[in-house]
């Protein structure tokens, strides 16, 4: 056994195990000057207590690397004692130094990744899906008690019938489709040519500025009666891709025209 721990070794993982009790790093230390036995250890163990501790958010990228190298290596030291043994190659004076070379450079490209930005943490890719989730159906609890109770009380001769409230909707003063549709024709007829979707938009003022409820609705109803013109061959919708401007513009035939020429 060691006398003097080094103070790496506390950086790593803590692994309990029947036979040990301590850090990664020095597990591997002790398998390979065959201070432990390794074979008589749970290698799945240790590779699952590993894996909660590479789960930690707060640890850098470049140590988790580390981890996974010391996992790789008790890896290759527990393969070797199921196969057989074979003469050391000529070159095993050089194997070391190998192996620091390629952990530096490792390490080194480790270094690097940490440095980038993180997908899913410090940029997101458009259209992924919200993290709370998308599910936007209405979901309702009844009391069952209460629901019989209410049922009930509807059947009583002397319970009086409640004929005077009438559920109304709040009013929203809302661009139409129609109002779009009609706006759009009116363009198309004085400005022909490409024109971006916002171009179609109702005009404001400002002395009479748009309420936000009522512009939302004027860009939604917008692109419906663009869609809606579109599928009648009044008009071409362009987008060259996704999330890029929307643009409109006049076809230069009716459609109907386009199919009796070509059946002509």
């Amino acid at each position: 056994m060691h006398g003097v721990a080094d103070p790496a070794w506390e950086d790593t993982p803590h692994v309990a195990l029947a036979g040990f009790d301590g850090p990664l790093a020095l597990l591997v230390d002790l398998a390979r000057t065959r201070q432990i036995d390794l074979s008589q250890l749970p290698v799945a163990d240790i590779i699952d207590q590993l894996m909660l501790a590479l789960q930690a958010a707060s640890t850098p990228l470049s140590r988790k690397g580390d981890w996974v190298v010391l996992a790789a290596w008790l890896l290759l030291l527990r393969s070797r004692l199921l196969l057989p043994v074979e003469p050391p190659p000529p070159d095993a004076t050089e194997q070391p130094r190998d192996r620091r070379v390629a952990r530096a450079a490792a390490q080194a490209l480790a270094a690097w990744l940490e440095q980038r930005p993180q997908l899913g943490h410090d940029v997101f890719g458009r259209g992924q899906p919200e993290l709370l989730g998308t599910l936007a159906a209405t979901q309702y609890e009844v009391d069952v008690i209460e629901l019989l109770w209410a049922c009930a009380a509807q059947f009583e001769d002397d319970a009086p019938a409640d004929i005077a409230t009438v559920y109304r909707p709040s009013w929203h003063d809302l661009y139409s489709v129609l109002d779009a549709r009609t706006h759009i024709l009116q363009l198309l007829d004085a400005e022909p040519g490409h024109r971006p979707l916002e171009r179609f938009l109702p005009v404001v003022s400002a002395e009479e500025p748009m309420l936000p409820l009522r512009q939302r609705s004027a860009v939604a109803s917008t692109l419906m009666a663009g869609l809606e013109l579109a599928r009648d061959g009044v008009l071409r919708l362009h987008q060259l891709e996704a999330f890029a401007p929307i643009t409109l513009s006049a076809r230069a035939e009716p459609i109907h025209d386009q199919d009796s020429a070509a059946a002509a």
